[in-house]
């Protein structure tokens, strides 16, 4: 049995392994970085340091949500604390629409190259009752090249 969180961006959706998810929070207002990747929002305090937000619609190459324009209050947009084997960082998605408690073999495997970017890995597609998701096998933070 795995555990997945379902998020949605855009009309997509995707899950990623919840553990690799220490948290989810209501999106805040951010701290810009000069000079940052084009994937990267700002930055934001989490457990006496600072961790950079990766936008995910940017990622893939989405226009920003409407709810961009909004006060943080009224947002959907949520920050998912995502951890890989070398860093701690915020993923800014849409909308989180459920944990979903899958069975390893009902993920399908893609035919094709399972990378979106060289930032995003797939690992497969599930199918819930019709909705077709995204699995992450694994989310890079870019950085940016001097």
């Amino acid at each position: 049995m795995v555990d997945l969180i379902v998020f949605s961006v855009c009309e997509n959706k995707y899950a990623i392994n919840i553990d690799n998810v220490q948290r989810i929070i209501q999106a805040a207002e951010l701290t810009l970085i000069p000079n940052s990747s084009e994937f990267i929002d700002g930055m934001i305090p989490y457990e006496n340091s600072v961790i950079k937000v990766l936008n995910f619609r940017k990622l893939i190459g989405l226009p920003p949500h409407e709810d961009e324009l909004k006060c943080i209050e009224e947002s959907s947009l949520k920050y998912i604390f995502y951890e890989n084997e070398n860093e701690i960082f915020a993923v800014k998605v849409d909308f989180i629409n459920d944990i979903a408690h899958i069975q390893e073999e009902d993920i399908m495997n893609c035919d094709e190259d399972n990378s979106l970017s060289e930032f995003l890995e797939l690992s497969g597609i599930l199918d819930i009752e019709g909705t077709l998701i995204n699995i992450i096998k694994t989310i890079k933070l870019p950085q940016k090249e001097i």
